[in-house]
């Protein structure tokens, strides 16, 4: 029985199923992103990004026979009594130590180009120019082909096996169990690589606690990719993100930022009202720190939401209050973030 769930839900918090679902695959809608934070999950977006509906689906009702979980008619899910008593008796073995890194990459292309890479250098290491490459996605196999092809040198495998040195002395430092989890999944010469169910079992840990891992082992090395400067970081960084949001969000909020109103932005950028509002909205959840609360939430707004809305934030209900729903709802939702920072705070 796979408990993954187990981690995400909760006794005391009813928690939507698709918005858990969406978090793990990456869908990055506000309302998705808003919840998420609500339920202190944000840091697990796309730690399943492979994984499909009906596979999530089936686990969720794998639990709810076993009584571990309850899912009611609204589609919100939490842990049963019996469910609690399973975790007290089987606690979690393996904490990520990456997850706070969750936007930097999208970790199973990341594996991707990481795994064929130390396969590529490893037969050629042993002169083997007669081997089954692993199979990845097209883009990744050229991204590699590209890489080798720039890099080749007569000191290349050497260049490789240092810096696969400098990454496992790193993982051994933070987390002494990602570093026999990286060596055992590589490819190359005379080595097939470990499948997650071996992995589990070689590593003493339940699938569950597998499955966390591995995400946790890529953006770990997601991370010393972008620290720093060997050939197999610079295979890896073109994948890795400079924001937790995207370009154009990041374009909207430098925009905000530098004094520009909303409609102006919108029509500079040729963009809907609403999507300009979506990107703010967006960083006021990711990238709190980079905005101008004041100017974006107007002090008129602030003080009608501090008057009609109080208490836990997840119980409140919007109801417009002016001319424009949508600026309104917008507003609604601002404070609503505001208010559950300082909650969680």
């Amino acid at each position: 029985m796979n408990t993954y769930w187990l981690r995400l839900c909760s006794y005391q918090q009813p928690r939507r199923v698709r918005v858990i679902e969406n978090l793990l695959t990456n869908r990055r809608t506000v309302a998705n992103l808003f919840w998420a934070q609500q339920y202190g999950l944000l840091q697990w977006l796309g730690a399943r990004r492979t994984a499909q509906q009906d596979q999530l689906d089936a686990e969720l009702q794998t639990l709810q026979r076993a009584g571990l979980l309850l899912v009611d008619d609204q589609g919100q899910v939490k842990l049963t009594a019996t469910g609690v008593s399973y975790q007290e008796q089987h606690p979690d073995q393996y904490q990520p130590h990456f997850y706070d890194w969750y936007w930097l990459a999208n970790t199973r292309r990341v594996q991707y180009r990481f795994l064929l890479a130390c396969q590529v250098v490893s037969e050629l290491a042993y002169h083997n120019h007669r081997y089954v490459p692993l199979t990845i996605p097209l883009i990744d196999q050229e991204a590699v082909r590209g890489w080798f092809h720039h890099y080749y040198s007569p000191a290349f495998v050497q260049q490789i096996y240092a810096e696969l040195h400098l990454l496992i002395g790193s993982l051994e430092s933070e987390e002494g169990i990602l570093a026999p989890a990286l060596v055992n999944l590589l490819i190359g010469h005379g080595q097939s690589g470990w499948t997650l169910d071996q992995l589990s079992q070689h590593l003493k840990l339940a699938i569950s606690d597998t499955l966390v891992l591995e995400h946790d082992l890529f953006l770990a090395v997601s991370a010393f990719s972008k620290q720093t400067t060997g050939p197999i970081a610079h295979l890896i960084k073109p994948l890795l993100a400079t924001s937790p949001l995207s370009s154009s969000s990041q374009e909207t909020l430098q925009m905000f930022n530098h004094g520009v109103d909303l409609v102006t932005i919108a029509d500079r950028r040729r963009l809907r009202l609403s999507t300009v509002r979506e990107h703010l909205l967006t960083a006021a959840i990711l990238l709190p720190q980079g905005l101008d609360w004041s100017r974006l939430l107007p002090k008129a707004s602030r003080q009608f939401l501090e008057q009609h809305y109080t208490g836990e934030v997840t119980a409140w209900r919007f109801h417009p209050w002016a001319t424009d729903s949508n600026q309104d709802f917008f507003y609604f939702r601002l404070y609503q973030i505001i208010q559950g920072r300082r909650h969680d705070g």
